[in-house]
């Protein structure tokens, strides 16, 4: 496990990096709350997924979770792609989809994840391409950052659940569980928007563009969960079922089928969905 000051200089730069309008805020967290960020062995006794938080200050994740919420994003855009690009008889070309599915798979359960090659194209984590050549891969690269931010910003918030005597313990009734999983949602969805018309300002960049890209991160973030959990949507005693954690996230950022953000994540998961048609989704009819 690795804990030292290069690990935490880097977690605190994703952060800064997503959400730099709460730079203060951030800060005053650190001071507060003083998370540590912990990278676990891709193979160790605590399986080969790591990514919770714990012992009121460890966030703990592993190269492995990094590299599947990285390669997530490349895959829903992927998905969103093949269905905006789909012919006039409504054909949707999913071949390179499920081959970047494949390799998932191959990434979330191998013994060597990085050993693993990414698809045709697809960067190493971190690497950003150059997006005048390929902007497609330069957006869901820094979509991807933004997925990442959000899933470590939800484990942020079990921190601060335990720190301020709010959290739900292990012999609580399930539903008080279910509930701090939502409220964690709900509070990395709102870190990440609820100010970005501070940054925009800041910046001089549209405001409704911005918050738009923020919102696709999100929803990508909500992907790279369906795909980790695949087959395991239903509610069990410690989370509620991915359809409702979809669903209230949704009701946070007020989709209602009409931003571009949702259009875009809708396609992500229709491409899921004809391989998987029983996977949970935004605006999905029954």
């Amino acid at each position: 496990m690795r804990n030292d000051s290069e690990v935490q200089a880097a977690a605190r730069k994703l952060f800064k990096d997503v959400v730099p309008e709460r730079a203060a805020e951030l800060e005053e967290m650190w001071r507060h709350y003083n998370p540590r960020f912990n990278i676990l062995t891709d193979a160790g006794p605590d399986g080969l997924f790591v990514l919770d938080a714990g012992a009121y200050r460890d966030v703990r994740f592993n190269h492995r979770a990094m590299r599947i919420f990285w390669l997530a994003s490349f895959i829903a855009w992927e998905g969103y792609r093949a269905v905006a690009e789909a012919d006039e008889a409504g054909n949707i070309n999913l071949k390179r989809f499920c081959e970047m599915i494949a390799v998932f798979d191959q990434v979330l359960e191998g013994e060597d994840p990085e050993a693993v090659t990414l698809p045709e194209g697809i960067p190493e984590p971190g690497i950003y391409p150059d997006g005048k050549e390929v902007p497609q891969m330069r957006a869901a690269a820094e979509l991807a950052t933004l997925s990442t931010g959000w899933a470590l910003l939800h484990e942020v918030r079990h921190l601060k659940h335990q720190q301020d005597g709010t959290g739900a313990a292990m012999d609580d009734p399930p539903e008080e569980r279910r509930a701090e999983e939502m409220s964690c949602d709900s509070f990395a969805t709102e870190f990440l928007l609820d100010k970005a018309g501070v940054y925009a300002a800041d910046a001089g960049v549209p405001f409704e563009a911005l918050r738009q890209k923020r919102e696709i991160g999100i929803y990508f973030a909500l992907f790279a969960l369906a795909l980790i959990g695949c087959g395991h949507w239903h509610e069990t005693d410690t989370h509620p079922a991915m359809e409702a954690r979809i669903n209230a996230v949704m009701q946070k950022m007020e989709s209602d089928g009409t931003k571009p953000s949702d259009a875009i994540a809708h396609m992500a998961f229709v491409a899921l969905w004809n391989l998987r048609p029983d996977a949970p989704g935004p605006f999905k009819v029954h």
